[in-house]
């Protein structure tokens, strides 16, 4: 049988040895803590957001105030326009995709798919009675967006209460 052979390391050298373990288990944070620097994936969704957003040619800016005037006669700064994409990205970055439409049997799921949904149910928001979004455009079926998931995307996030 063959002796082991065993380390004596001095003081600095053990010191070391646990700091370099405390450093590796401090870079892995959770996920609800990651920010979209720390978070590749994140980092994609978002990217993914401008190709969307892009497509549907989507406001991007925050609102503006503009000052407005009330029926009672006194003016109010109120928000106006814009918004869209920045709305789209807050969901994106708050909500688990994972809790929004699960894949299973027979259920294709894709990032791209759901993040369109929530891009779909941003500007629905906006503009309820809009009627340009069709399910046959050629972008929306290429992802594979259809009316049932879109409802029930749109039903996940109705309960989330985001906006």
């Amino acid at each position: 049988m063959k002796k082991r052979k065993h380390f004596f390391y001095d003081e600095r050298t053990k010191i070391e040895i646990m700091a370099n373990k405390i450093k590796k288990y401090e870079k892995y944070k959770p996920y609800h803590e990651k920010t979209a620097q720390e978070d590749f994936r994140l980092q994609e969704k978002l990217a993914q957001l401008s190709i969307v957003a892009s497509n549907f040619m989507m406001t991007g800016h925050s609102p503006t105030l503009v000052l407005t005037k009330r029926e009672e006669g006194d003016e109010v700064l109120l928000p106006v326009g814009g918004g869209q994409k920045d709305r789209a990205r807050e969901i994106i970055c708050k909500v688990d995709f994972r809790k929004l439409y699960r894949g299973g049997k027979d259920r294709k799921i894709d990032p791209l798919m759901i993040i369109t949904a929530i891009c779909m149910y941003v500007m629905r928001q906006d503009n309820p009675k809009r009627g340009d979004i069709r399910y046959s455009n050629d972008f929306i079926r290429n992802v594979g967006v259809t009316k049932e998931i879109y409802s029930h995307i749109s039903e996940k996030l109705d309960t989330y209460q985001i906006s």
